[in-house]
């Protein structure tokens, strides 16, 4: 997965999102949303009940498919290579 942006808070969410989420490089692409407590998050009443809890930042990732992974770790520097393994 590729981190993409965090959000603090549902204002945040309704002032920022979509404008800020990436062009699909398919149309297969998911974006996941996951608040401080693990758990996803889908419609306005998941941001509402986030602030709630008190579990943001929610974090948002973009799923990769293996294909393009592979292709990331070709592009790697040796270092990074290392790392890239390890995790």
């Amino acid at each position: 997965m590729e981190f993409l942006f965090a959000l603090n808070s549902k204002r945040e969410w309704i002032n920022r999102v979509p404008a800020i989420l990436p062009a699909k490089r398919d149309r297969n692409e998911e974006w996941i949303w996951i608040d401080t407590n693990g758990n996803s998050m889908a419609i306005g009443e998941d941001f509402a009940a986030a602030e709630k809890m008190d579990s943001y930042p929610v974090k948002v990732y973009r799923k990769i498919r293996v294909a393009e992974a592979l292709k990331q770790a070709d592009t790697l520097t040796k270092p990074e290579r290392i790392l890239y393994e390890l995790l």
